[in-house]
């Protein structure tokens, strides 16, 4: 097992004021690739503890990547810390310094003295990302490979995929494919989903489970060295969990409803009344939705619904905006509208006030088939954006289990 330790490197982070994504970045293709990562840490600007932090992990770890503190300005001490702990004097490297002053030349910009800062490296550096704009660098100390990556998420993703990558594989050749498997599960929660594999998973104890709540999403993260028992136990997990794994990996919710809507030849319509637009937005985040999705209308006061829905004024008034009558009017009515074979509605009480017909937090959706229209009440808990993200998802997963079935 090849161990790696990631250092994260500025005040920034500790602060508050950014988020790293670095971290995550780098433990999740270090890790697809089969590498171990022992340790995360992030330290600030101190140049002292930048040090500290280094020559503990260099005693530990086969190789270790650190991002961040690389530029020119005062607060960028990682260059002088890393030279500190490692005893190397800093030097203008000629490579560096050569992609610099042709970049700056390509401008009409001169070399200046403060631009100096960004060529000087610890003596035996060989720099990395000048493809890309960018001045990290690579050390081998004490025959450990040491990668010092710019911070910017964007350049430190390019300079990892297109080197350091490529470097460590050829470092360590004998590295273990590790197979690895997200399910992705909604409508039931984390606890429900442990209840009911919980028993199945004991069976494979060489296999490694994560579970992880994703709002509002649950994760399952399966990891196996075999590939022939993760495939065991996804089907097995499969025929316990049934329909409600709507995906694998990477795919999403609204990309699997439209591949759906797709394969069926069906066209989709939206009237949204607390949801505000949001299913349409997440239906539209995936590129050819125009070949299935074909209009929303957001219909958020009475008048609206009736209007351009055709929901019956007696109807509204008498049972009320968030009703059972009131979304079936609404479902049937954009479909009606848009032409369409499906039309789907939401409302509800989002909160932080409601109406005198329902508590904040009731939801409405309804579903207007080619054959039907089906309404479902659902009462959700959480703040203001998380009941309309939790309507808008329970809206794409009641359609989804409807083109499944």
């Amino acid at each position: 097992m090849v161990k790696g330790e990631i250092i994260i490197v500025g005040d920034e982070i500790l602060s508050g004021e950014v988020q790293d994504t670095n971290s995550f970045e780098l433990a999740k293709q270090l890790s697809s690739a089969g590498f171990f990562i022992e340790r995360i840490t992030v330290v600030g600007d101190e140049q002292k503890e930048i040090v500290n932090v280094l020559l503990t992990a260099i005693k530990k770890a086969d190789f270790i990547i650190l991002t961040g503190g690389l530029g020119p300005t005062w607060d960028d001490k990682t260059v002088k810390a890393v030279a500190q702990a490692l005893n190397r004097p800093l030097e203008i490297n000629k490579e560096a310094y050569q992609h610099l002053k042709a970049c700056l030349a390509k401008h009409g910009k001169p070399f200046l003295p403060s631009h100096e800062k960004m060529v000087l490296l610890p003596a035996g550096s060989k720099p990395l990302g000048l493809a890309f704009h960018a001045c990290g660098f690579k050390l081998i100390f004490d025959e450990k490979p040491l990668y010092f990556l710019p911070g910017v998420p964007k350049q430190m993703n390019q300079i990892l995929k297109a080197q350091v990558l490529p470097d460590l594989n050829i470092i360590f050749p004998n590295i273990s494919i590790l197979y690895k498997k997200t399910l992705r599960i909604f409508g039931i929660s984390e606890t429900e989903v442990s209840n009911k594999i919980s028993s199945l998973l004991a069976s494979f104890p060489e296999i490694k489970v994560s579970s992880l709540p994703c709002f509002p999403e649950v994760h399952l993260v399966l990891r196996a060295n075999k590939k022939e028992d993760l495939d065991k136990l996804i089907k097995e997990i499969k025929t316990i969990l049934g329909n409600d794994i709507f995906g694998e990996d990477t795919e999403t919710m609204p990309e699997v409803v439209g591949k759906l809507l797709l394969k069926k030849g069906y066209h989709l319509s939206v009237a949204e009344s607390l949801t505000g637009g949001l299913i349409g937005h997440l239906i539209t985040s995936v590129s050819g939705s125009s070949n299935y999705f074909d209009r929303g209308v957001v219909t958020y006061s009475n008048q609206a619904k009736i209007e351009l829905l055709g929901v019956p004024k007696e109807i509204v008034n008498k049972y009320g905006p968030v009703s059972e009558k009131t979304a079936r009017y609404m479902a049937e009515g954009v479909k009606k509208l848009a032409k369409s074979d499906i039309g789907i509605a939401v409302t509800g009480y989002a909160g932080p006030t409601a109406g005198p017909e329902a508590e904040v937090g009731t939801v409405f959706i309804g579903l207007a088939t080619p054959t039907k229209i089906e309404v479902t009440e659902w009462h959700f808990n959480g703040d203001r954006s998380e009941i309309k993200m939790l309507a808008a998802m329970t809206a794409l997963d009641k359609l989804r289990r409807y083109l499944i079935l």
